[in-house]
């Protein structure tokens, strides 16, 4: 019913709705009505970047330039790019942080300054070496360390000389003989020098205190300098850069994600336009669902909020219901905050009176992966023990924690150098990934595959485990390939999605090379590489008839292999490569560059070539991404390249562009193959068995980023400000980084949550048993349950199947005219007769009838179908059905969801009262001349499965069916 409603839902994402309140907003707001949104967003902020560098550079005694000299010469290049690109991540945190504030950079840095040392330009080295009563001391310290072991002498001697260096030199000095790595030492002083000095020794430990004091107050003093610093100089730059950035999309007309939320949320907490828009949207959105709201930004949540609160004001009766699930919010590199889901219910609760609902149930899990997940996250705020449904009760599962160690070996370089092509490095051998990944493809070729008995989603019953009911998940992609060579050299079909990993996949990198031949046919390397490929598998020999003529007058490359297709004694090889590459070239101009791409793949032959030319595990994952450089060429940019040059150079600068590069193709769900997939791109999926590959929730620390902590309640940032190195960061924002780490830990039992959360039946952990934390995590969970390691062995088990090949594509080449399929008469008649009874039968649903009696070939006879039609609709003993007078409310062409996910179309349904009536049209001639008994009889079972659906939609009444006649018969089932 809801699906049918006229209007209906509007289902989109929160990007979508802040896209469609800009069109809405009036003119005199003078915001960017209909901008598109930029496609290429990385692209565009490193041009605008390096052209800003390059003026600045130019210009050393402007402010920005010298700020330009300031932080390259303290941070280097690539920490000055990456802490500008992180600055232009936080652009909405800078704008809501500084709204209203005639200098950004000013508001920023004042807010900064209170929190570090009053004295930012002296220098505290200078100042402790010109303290007479500290350099006695040092003196002190170094004599009386002259009377300990060994190694207390050695220190009091570079001590002691360390008066005659200059201050800097001489503070590293003490850094180094009178701390550690920054921090006092441990041990003050051995049992020697404690004893030599006897009534001497608490002096000593004066002296080296009130030392240890001045050398920690100078670090935490230069500290608060290169923080000052790298604000003063990181904001300037930063906030210039964002202003180009916005300068560049502003003469292109466009606009991203960030602007839309930002513009979005002012336009909703606008005093003079926010109460018009309220109005439009209370007048158009009665009941709002917000699903995976875990994944919501503090800015998305202040744009919502101020339009809940504003409806909840004006007395609305709108009806709100958000779903989410905070151990699922793994999206903080987006923005997304799992806060901001605790700070919504408290909203709702408190502006709509809204209850919390929660489950604990899980309808995936068996038994015994739930058994084994709980007690993993026992000790994580938020976590209720999970149970299983009752469904699963029966189903079995399997648990297994695989660590992985590796005994250190010396390395000896061999003698002479190291032949790349058939000696791996030596202490490769020593990594335990490389021990992890062979496991993992041993383990699936010789325990699971054909072996373990999984329950079919279908039949419910238990049938042995294929590779398609796999699914392998990695925390990162750094050693995607190596799991993908284990499998592949253990026979294992697989598929796999590595972002930007498309344009590298040998098969992609033969269709760019062979649109250079077309291009330009007589550049030799790329004319080679393109006979060689798959797509016309070229000999050697052929290749050297080709490039290396017997005289040395012949022509080479193109010429001779034209030269040779013309004889007749030429390969068969090169006969239709130069057929079909002179054939394709004479496209080049004439078709965009997909149809070309079209032909050529259906000309070519391509995904047959490249299955018969690739082991069976690479098939599907090399016929999706051969499917993927299809769709990539009339999808990337919307397909507007006038020439295969301009799509050729556009290729080019996507393999540059990390972000932007498009990943490898997915196969088919149903495609027969381990699925590789982290764990971010795996949300959502689920699978009989995961396989949790070198888990770890060791994250490197962030450095050169931007620290802007975003309470979900507030309506702007705490603070903002830029950090460099850990030691960096200073003691004033020392709470805001350590709540930072505690939501960065949670997120990480977040994602091990998702990770584990997949495997309905078997669920496998393994890594290197002394460095991933998620794998000793797990085995201390397990280790005194007894879990079971295996599923039931399958009744019979099955050998291991071959990788099946995608189906073919059995269309003709775009550009290629077909006969149309001639059309049944009776049956087009049929389909024009009911589209004439939806579109006449109130309340009518519009429908285009001459067009569709064209497209059908029975334009004759519409007038005298459509005749037909109201005449029957006429009829007056099936007024109760078509006149609105006498029911509640009708409706025409009905879609439901049967319970196997099947939709199911009912040709009318009237509500009474008392009753709900299902009319179903059968107008053939065949119905004519059966009789009433017969006819029902024969549509009994499908009318009774249309009741059924009913039924739930109208409890309480009664659900009837009839059949209708085009001779205007009616029987009652």
């Amino acid at each position: 019913m809801v699906l049918t409603a006229q209007p209906g839902p509007t289902v989109t994402t929160f990007h979508g709705w802040f896209l469609d309140l800009l069109k809405r907003a009036p003119l005199e707001a003078g915001l960017p009505w209909g901008a598109p949104l930029l496609e290429r967003e990385k692209q565009l902020q490193h041009e605008v970047r390096d052209a800003l560098l390059a003026r600045w550079a130019a210009a050393p005694e402007s402010p920005e330039g010298a700020a330009l000299l300031a932080l390259l010469d303290n941070f280097g290049e690539h920490n000055l790019h990456a802490l500008l690109s992180h600055f232009l991540q936080a652009r909405a945190e800078w704008w809501a942080y500084t709204d209203g504030q005639s200098d950004p950079v000013a508001y920023a840095l004042d807010q900064l300054r209170p929190g570090l040392h009053p004295d930012l330009d002296g220098d505290p080295v200078a100042a402790f070496w010109a303290d007479e009563l500290m350099a006695a001391r040092v003196k002190r310290v170094g004599y009386a360390l002259e009377k300990g072991s060994k190694t207390e002498v050695e220190r009091a001697r570079d001590i002691l000389n360390s008066s005659a260096l200059a201050p800097e030199a001489a503070h590293t000095v003490l850094m180094t003989r009178l701390m550690t790595a920054g921090a006092r030492r441990k041990k003050q002083a051995t049992r020697e020098l404690e004893k030599a000095l006897g009534a001497e020794f608490g002096t000593y430990l004066r002296d080296l205190d009130t030392l240890e004091t001045a050398l920690e107050t100078i670090t935490s003093i230069q500290a608060d300098i290169r923080i000052w610093q790298l604000n003063r100089h990181g904001l300037l730059l930063g906030h210039a850069l964002l202003a180009g950035y916005q300068d560049a999309k502003a003469q292109q007309g466009v606009i991203d994600f960030a602007d839309a939320e930002w513009l979005a949320c002012r336009l909703l907490q606008s005093e003079e336009h926010a109460p018009g828009l309220a109005l439009k949207l209370d007048a158009r959105y009665r009941h709002l669902l917000l699903d995976e709201f875990q994944d919501t930004n503090p800015l998305q949540w202040q744009a919502l909020s101020t339009w809940l609160a504003e409806a909840r004001a004006a007395d609305s009766d709108m009806t709100v219901f958000m779903v989410g699930d905070p151990k699922q919010a793994i999206y903080r590199f987006r923005r997304g905050e799992a806060r901001v889901f605790t700070a919504a219910a408290d909203f709702l609760r408190a502006h709509f009176d809204a209850p919390l609902f929660s489950t604990s149930m899980t309808r995936r899990l068996s038994p015994a992966v739930v058994q084994a997940i709980n007690p993993v996250f026992a000790d994580v705020a938020g976590f209720a023990p999970h149970s299983h449904a009752p469904a699963n009760a029966g189903r079995p599962g399997a648990l297994r924690c695989l660590p992985v160690s590796v005994e250190k070996t010396d390395f000896r370089p061999a003698d002479g150098l190291r032949n790349p092509l058939t000696t791996p490095l030596a202490e490769a051998d020593d990594k335990a990934v490389h021990v992890e990944a062979q496991a993992f493809a041993d383990m699936l070729l010789d325990e699971v595959l054909g072996r373990w008995g999984v329950v079919d989603r279908q039949t419910t019953n238990s049938r042995p485990a294929r590779p398609g009911d796999v699914m392998a998940l990695v925390r990162k992609r750094t050693h995607l390939h190596l799991y993908e060579r284990a499998l592949e050299a253990a026979g294992i079909p697989f598929i796999t999605s590595r972002r930007g990993g498309l344009l590298h996949a040998l098969e992609a990198q033969d269709v760019i090379t062979l649109f250079e031949t077309l291009l330009l046919p007589h550049a030799d390397l790329k004319l080679a590489h393109t006979l060689k490929s798959p797509v016309f598998s070229c000999s050697d020999a052929d290749l050297l008839a080709v490039f290396a003529p017997s005289l040395p007058d012949e022509p080479r490359g193109w010429e001779r292999l034209l030269a040779l297709a013309g004889q007749p004694d030429c390969a068969p090889t090169l006969t239709r490569a130069a057929q079909l590459l002179t054939r394709w070239r004479t496209r080049i101009g004439t078709l965009p560059v997909h149809d070309l791409l079209d032909r050529i793949y259906f000309e070519g032959d391509l995904e047959a070539r490249y299955a018969a030319a690739v082991p069976a595990a690479l098939r599907p994952q090399v016929a999706a991404n051969l499917r993927a450089f299809m769709q990539l060429a009339l999808t990337q940019d919307a397909g507007r390249y006038p020439t295969l040059a301009g799509f050729i150079r556009e290729l080019a600068s996507l393999i540059d562009d990390a972000d932007a590069a498009p990943g490898e193709g997915l196969a088919a769900d149903g495609g027969n193959a381990v699925r590789l997939l982290t764990i971010h791109g795996a949300k959502g999926l689920e699978a009989p068995i995961v396989w949790l590959l070198g888990g770890s929730d060791h994250a490197r620390a962030d450095s050169y980023g931007v620290l802007a902590p975003w309470p979900p309640e507030a309506s702007r940032p705490e603070h903002f400000s830029l950090f460099g190195k850990q030691e960096d960061r200073g003691t004033s924002r020392q709470h805001w980084f350590e709540e930072e780490a505690a939501l960065a830990q949670r997120e990480s039992d977040n994602l091990l949550y998702v990770a584990l959360t997949r495997a309905e039946q078997g669920l496998i952990v393994s890594g290197a048993a002394d460095k991933s934390a998620w794998l000793q995590r797990v085995e201390a969970a397990w280790r005194d349950m007894s879990l079971p390691a295996d599923l039931p062995p399958a009744a019979a088990a099955a050998k291991r199947p071959a990788a099946e090949a995608p189906p073919r594509i059995t269309a003709p080449a775009i550009g290629q005219r077909i006969a149309p399929t001639p059309a049944n008469p009776v049956a087009a008649s049929g389909e024009l007769f009911h589209a004439c009874l939806e579109h006449h039968a109130p309340p009518g649903t519009p429908r285009d009838l001459p067009a569709l009696a064209m497209h059908l070939g029975v334009a004759a006879e519409l007038q005298q179908i459509e005749t037909a039609a109201r005449a029957l609709l006429a009829q007056p003993h099936l007024a109760r059905f078509f006149d609105p007078a006498r029911y509640r409310h009708a409706c025409n062409e009905l879609a439901l969801l049967d319970a196997a996910g099947r939709v199911q179309r009912l040709d009318r349904v009237v509500e009474y009262d008392d009753a709900v009536w299902l009319i179903d049209y059968k107008t053939g001639a065949d119905s004519r001349s059966l009789p009433d008994a017969e006819l029902a009889e024969r549509h009994r079972p499908q009318l009774a499965g249309y009741q059924a659906l009913l039924a739930g939609l109208y409890p309480g009444k009664p659900v009837r069916a009839a059949l209708l006649l085009a001779d205007g018969r009616l029987i009652d089932l």
